[in-house]
């Protein structure tokens, strides 16, 4: 993406100057920076230039982050985008998700050192995105017959009859649904079948699968994984996508329609996530704060150590 000796864009999106001008100030050794107040030209500029990372503000007169974030993953997909907010938004948050596939949730006032390394690590997974795309576009195409694919299983986690109904009048003809009412029973279907996607309930009962769902993105980092939830908690809902990477938020019970393409979209950013490793640095989690492993059966924990997850 970048020419030798060349530093990488970050384009900053915000209406508040000093904020623009305090990150500018933290970036400006390591990378071009672009700045600007105004939605619209952010995506433009992303459709025009390689901009490497965008940090753009939720709450915008003009455009709200979400949208501009979703803008330019639509100009320039290989761009890596944070969105950051000084507020408990929780409209922010699923919309960053389901919208804007953010990799990172920035909060104000931010950590210095942590925002530098998450946009560090935003930078580096950009570099190989771009440099992917360009080899992609300089490859050879040879037309062979295509070969048989076998369809990727879709596992459901929630003790709810409903949920079930629900996912199974979403999953494709073709596509094998399995139900898995505890944690446990969901490690042994994940060990026995090839799972593409996870549709899990956060809280089911007493039992919180949050400490799992992050560590089985580091275990299965082509899992895409679906959330169903009733939860209004909006710092559990940052954890689960920064430490996470959860592909889509869903409420529950929800329309089916919405939750029908929702899964078509996690099936098929499946398939790219195996058919494009590199694509899977896009969704690198952040380290968590918390035992990933805490109050898990040991035959769970036997199961991520194998993986080499531990707390």
């Amino acid at each position: 993406m970048n020419e030798p000796n060349t530093k990488p864009t970050l384009l900053l999106v915000d209406d508040e100057a000093r904020i623009t001008r305090s990150l500018k100030m933290l970036f400006r050794n390591e990378f071009n920076v672009l700045t600007t107040d105004n939605g619209h030209d952010a995506i433009e500029i992303a459709r025009t230039q390689p901009v490497a990372v965008v940090i753009s503000d939720q709450r915008m007169p003009i455009m709200a982050g979400v949208d501009v974030l979703r803008g330019i993953r639509e100009v320039s997909p290989n761009t890596m985008r944070l969105l950051l907010t000084g507020y408990a938004d929780l409209a922010a948050v699923i919309g960053s998700v389901n919208e804007g596939e953010i990799f990172r949730f920035l909060q104000k006032p931010w950590d210095t050192e942590q925002i530098r390394a998450d946009v560090r690590a935003a930078a580096d997974v950009a570099e190989l995105s771009f440099a992917a795309a360009a080899r992609r576009n300089h490859e050879m195409v040879v037309d062979e017959a295509p070969q048989p694919v076998s369809r990727p299983g879709i596992l459901l986690l929630d003790q709810d009859p409903m949920a079930y109904e629900l996912v199974k009048r979403a999953t494709p003809q073709g596509n094998p649904l399995y139900w898995a009412r505890h944690l446990d029973e969901a490690m042994e279907l994940l060990s026995a079948h090839a799972i593409g996607v996870l549709v899990a309930d956060v809280l089911d009962g007493q039992a919180s699968h949050v400490g799992a769902i992050k560590a089985l993105k580091r275990s299965h980092p082509q899992l895409v994984t679906i959330v169903l939830t009733q939860l209004r908690d909006y710092e559990l809902l940052v954890e689960l996508i920064n430490q996470g990477q959860v592909f889509r938020f869903h409420p529950k019970p929800g329309h089916i329609g919405t939750f029908t393409k929702n899964m078509q979209s996690a099936l098929d950013y499946h398939k790219v996530l195996q058919t494009q490793p590199e694509v899977r640095q896009r969704h690198a989690v952040a380290k968590s704060d918390k035992p990933l492993l805490a109050g898990l059966s040991d035959r769970v924990m036997g199961y991520f150590r194998r993986f080499g997850v531990s707390n």
